[in-house]
Order: structure tokens, then C-alpha cells, then sequence
């Protein structure tokens, strides 16, 4: 080959192994099923490193297609196949002699340059697919947050009521939801659908609770996580029992109430009153999905402090950390008091993350008083609005 000659090479930073790697997360999408893939990378293993970052060189696999075959555990006319079928899909260059015969000196064997000519292509597909698996996960959480919510209001649900038609339908709608387990498997056009389908149900549960002048298990003067199974292995609620439930609540405040919250939340900090002593950050994401027609619920703010999570640099794993402590609610809260403590005018948080799982592990060990942080929010913005 000559030495002279400039050919594609890998930018910076990258190596034959890095390739090898990145057409593992991308096979099944450019058409490489996993027999495929595998003698791609075969062939790619017996290249010289050095020749994938020299411009003066090609990766170019010499090896004898019949030794391949047997390293492989394909029959040589098998692997004739496979290396039609890649360079097919614009992965390798065969070129060889008449014969079939690969030799070094002439240059002859299968060519891997296409591979580094379209190495911004499969990286730009790689980012794309990434980030798809991401929205596809956090509208899988955001559907965890709802179901969570039902179980909460089913379970707080008056056993007179079981019969009432309204309710009855909404129980039903909620049966027929896709187990957690299937979500992945809906499609982003399906589980979209399902989204907007199970945000509707939640909204029709509450204004059911509305409509009567009950709570709903999780009020918005307390904010204290009502009893719930946090795995979403299934989704399957009793029907209210015969107790009254009024005396069950009693006995869950009594014994279920996390010790993250020593004393209840002021009456006074209601959604729209959590909304306005509210840091940008959580108000930017209320304001964005709200509903001008109705208050603000428990819901919304909840919602709206998972989403904000990434905006803060905090990993979703906080959130799932702090479910057995915390629940939602009392996330919702610490997420509140760190988006709002980044304004702060003498200590403003700078590690929105650090701050969140330390608040976690405060609540783990009791020593949490989320009231304090709010009441001591309040009387900051107060002030902060007679000063102008």
C-alpha cells in the first residue's frame, strides 16, 4: 500500500475498540443482527489499531476467510454471505483477488475505512437513541408518579361510595391500564397516548373528591405521604372495605407518617400558596403545565418537581431513594426548598443534587423538619415582598 496516500481517520480520541463499542449499541438499528455484528466484530478485532488513526493506512482485515469461518463456527460459505451482506449495508469494502484470495502487500482483504467515514453518522444515531431512551423512561416515571396517586385516592376512597357510578368507571378506566412492566413495549406514539389518557383519570378522581368535600388522602395542608406500595409490579387496588375510613386515615397518620416529618406543614401552604414562595425553576414548570381553569393540586406540584429534576442536575435515583422515606410528597417539598434555596441572597444552593440526597438522608435518619424549611421559605419571600 502506499505510505503516501491520505485516507479517514479516526478524530481524536477515538479508537478501533471505541468503534467496536459504538456499533454494539447501534447494530439492530443500521440493519446488524447479533450473528452479523458478531463477525463484523471479528474483523475489526484483527485490524491493526494504528491503522484506524493514521491517515497513511486503512484498517484492512487479511485474514484467510476459511481460518475466519472456523474461528467463527460458520461454514465458509456462511461467512461469504455475512461479508456480502456488510458491505451491502455500506460497512466494509471487499476487495479481493479473483480467486477470493486476500494479500497484504497488494492491499487485498475486506476495507473497514467506511466505517470511520461514517463515524458521525452512527454517533449522531447513538446521541439520537440515547435520548429517546431517555424521554421513553421519564414518561415511564411520570406514569409511576400517577399510578402511585390513584392508589393513594382509591385506597382513601369511602366505602359508601363503592357503588356510585361515577366511581365505578373510574376504577374500571384504572383497571385497564398497561401493567409498569409493559410500558416499554407500547411505542412513544401509545405510551404518549397513555400519558394523557392516565393524567385525565387522575384529574377525574380529584374532582370526584372535590365535588364531595373529601380528601383524597394526600392534603395539601400537610402534604404527608398517604400508605402506598412504591414497586410497580402491579397496579392491583382492593376495593374499599366495610371499615369506616375515617378511622383508618387516623390510624395511618398515627403510624405510617414518616419521621422526615416531625409536624405537620402549615394550613396555610396550599398549592397556590407552595406556588408562590416557590423557587423560578419549579414555577417555570407549573406555569408550563398547568390548567388556568381549576387550582392547583398536590398533584401538579409533585409533577412538576420530578420534572424539574434534570433542569437541576439531580439524577432521577434521588427520587427512587427517598420513595420509602419521603414518598412523593415529601420529595416534591425537599425539591421545592432546594429549587428556591438557589436564590437564597446569603447562601444560595450551588449543588442542587448534593443538597437533595443529603435532605434524604436526613429524613432516613429523623432528623429532617421540612416544615421548618418552609416556614422559613415564607418568611423570606415575605419579607423579600415588603422590602419592595
Amino acid at each position: 500500500m502506499n505510505s503516501t496516500r491520505n485516507h479517514p481517520a479516526l478524530p481524536d480520541g477515538w479508537t478501533k475498540g471505541a468503534v467496536m463499542a459504538l456499533l454494539s449499541e447501534i447494530a439492530p438499528h443500521i440493519g446488524l443482527r447479533p450473528p452479523r455484528l458478531a463477525v463484523l466484530i471479528y474483523i475489526i478485532g484483527r485490524t491493526r489499531a494504528s491503522d484506524w488513526t493514521s491517515p497513511h493506512r486503512e484498517p484492512v482485515f487479511f485474514g484467510a476467510q476459511d481460518l475466519a469461518a472456523v474461528e467463527l463456527g460458520k461454514t465458509s460459505r456462511q461467512l461469504r454471505t455475512d461479508e456480502a451482506a456488510l458491505a451491502r449495508l455500506g460497512l466494509l469494502v471487499k476487495r479481493v483477488a479473483a480467486n477470493g484470495a486476500r494479500y497484504g502487500r497488494a492491499g487485498l482483504g475486506l476495507i473497514l475505512t467506511p466505517l470511520i467515514v461514517r463515524l458521525e453518522e452512527f454517533i449522531a444515531l447513538r446521541d439520537r437513541l440515547r435520548a429517546e431512551r431517555r424521554h421513553l423512561r421519564a414518561l415511564r416515571d411520570l406514569r409511576s408518579l400517577r399510578l402511585r396517586h390513584m392508589k393513594r385516592a382509591i385506597s382513601a376512597l369511602p366505602s359508601s361510595v363503592i357503588e356510585d357510578p361515577e366511581v365505578a368507571d373510574i376504577l374500571a378506566s384504572f383497571a385497564s391500564w398497561p401493567r409498569s412492566d409493559a410500558l416499554s413495549r407500547l411505542g412513544l406514539d401509545r405510551l404518549t397516548a397513555h400519558l394523557q389518557a392516565s393524567s385525565d383519570l387522575c384529574d377525574r378522581i380529584d374532582d370526584w373528591f372535590e365535588k364531595h368535600g373529601l380528601s383524597s388522602g394526600e392534603p395539601a395542608e400537610n402534604f404527608r405521604p398517604f400508605i402506598q406500595n412504591t414497586k410497580e409490579d402491579s397496579q392491583n387496588v382492593e376495593q374499599p372495605s366495610a371499615v369506616d375510613n375515617s378511622t383508618k386515615r387516623e390510624e395511618f397518620a398515627d403510624s405510617e407518617a414518616p419521621p422526615s416529618l416531625p409536624c405537620p406543614v402549615s394550613p396555610t401552604l396550599t398549592p397556590e400558596t407552595l406556588y408562590d414562595v416557590a423557587g423560578d425553576g419549579l414555577r417555570m414548570m407549573l406555569d408550563a403545565c398547568r390548567e388556568q381553569s381549576r387550582p392547583l393540586r398536590d398533584r401538579d406540584i409533585i409533577e412538576a418537581a420530578w420534572q424539574l429534576l434534570p433542569m437541576l442536575d439531580i439524577h432521577s435515583s434521588v427520587w427512587f431513594e427517598g420513595q420509602s422515606t419521603l414518598g412523593d410528597h415529601g420529595l416534591a417539598l425537599c425539591l421545592l426548598l432546594v429549587d428556591a434555596g438557589r436564590d437564597h441572597p446569603k447562601y444560595p444552593v450551588r449543588n442542587p443534587g448534593g443538597l437533595m440526597r443529603e435532605m434524604v438522608r436526613r429524613a432516613r435518619a429523623g432528623t429532617l423538619d421540612i416544615n421548618a424549611g418552609l416556614v422559613a421559605l415564607k418568611r423570606r419571600r415575605t419579607d423579600v415582598s415588603l422590602a419592595k
